[in-house]
């Protein structure tokens, strides 16, 4: 074995050795980060009136614009959405509404 070989591989043992005497690092997120994390819900709507390759970026723009929406996913082919919110922001009722008003009305899959 080449002596540099020799110091790092020692160097590198040393180094793992040593990272069972580092204490944890706090999570810089406070706990209010974990706590939005526990009350996103999810829902799927159906929007049957897509029909062209507009009609997705239309219905993803207007349902994001609702306060409290955190994520839209649009699947043109299933004609569908899958909206990530914070229900303390806002509700299903509103992200439907804004949907339905950029001329596209949503409902709850499977009602």
């Amino acid at each position: 074995m080449k002596p540099t070989r020799a110091i790092a591989t020692g160097f590198l043992a040393l180094a793992v050795s040593a990272m069972s005497f580092i204490a944890p690092v706090p999570s810089p997120f406070p706990a209010s980060v974990a706590h939005a994390a526990e009350t996103e819900h999810v829902a799927t709507f159906d929007v049957p009136g897509m029909t062209c390759a507009l009609c997705p970026v239309t219905v993803r723009k207007a349902m994001e614009s609702v306060a409290g929406v955190i994520s839209v996913e649009v699947n043109f082919d299933a004609k569908t959405t899958t909206v990530v919110f914070d229900p303390s922001m806002t509700t299903i009722e509103a992200i439907a509404a804004a949907s339905a008003n950029a001329g596209y009305p949503a409902h709850i899959s499977g009602s």
